[in-house]
């Protein structure tokens, strides 16, 4: 049985106990799965993407519509990515599964408890399927948008919570589930 659905099925029968697990072993196996992935075929290399820098596009509330203020955190410096991302909307660690693993890291501990260890929705709306709750959070520049800055319900802002990098680790883990998901009919492993 490979790994991944072990520790899927981990999660789904010990609840929070089994998602402590099944993260412990994703960070713990990664190492693994990249020597077995592999041996199997040979890895393409993630395209590079060319990191832009500039003045930050307007961003805005989702429910509220004002400008959103992308000030750094205390102690938050932004990352050649984030400030690609604030200059062009455009997130460069799509499709880059180092990154994508990071993402997953990130939304097991922040994200989880509300949309589920697989972003299937819980006390909060799937993410990784074809229905959005608010249709510009198609984009990446519109979930960062309803992130950022807080949606309806108990979905308050991350701004102060999560740094600009780790909502952009966070997105491309979402996009990646969504796109397994619609691949293979269903619920798709995390990794």
């Amino acid at each position: 049985m490979p790994l991944r659905r072990v520790k899927q099925q981990l999660a789904m029968a010990f609840g929070l106990s089994g998602l402590v697990m099944a993260t412990f072993f994703t960070v713990a196996c990664a190492k693994d799965d990249t020597s077995a992935q592999t041996q199997g075929a040979s890895k393409t290399a993630p395209a590079k993407v060319v990191l832009k820098d500039g003045p930050a596009i307007e961003f805005r509330g989702t429910l509220s519509g004002d400008v959103l203020d992308l000030a750094p955190m205390e102690d938050e410096t932004f990352t050649p990515e984030a400030k690609h991302f604030m200059a062009t909307g455009e997130n460069p660690y799509r499709g880059n599964e180092e990154e994508i693993k990071k993402g997953y890291t990130i939304f097991s501990t922040a994200c989880s408890g509300c949309h589920g260890h697989l972003a299937e929705g819980k006390l909060g709306p799937a993410l990784a399927d074809d229905y959005w709750t608010y249709p510009k959070n198609e984009t990446d520049k519109g979930i960062f948008e309803t992130i950022y800055g807080g949606a309806a319900g108990m979905m308050g802002p991350q701004q102060g919570r999560m740094t600009v990098d780790e909502i952009l680790h966070v997105i491309a883990w979402i996009r990646h589930q969504a796109e397994e998901n619609l691949k293979n009919g269903g619920a798709a492993p995390h990794g």
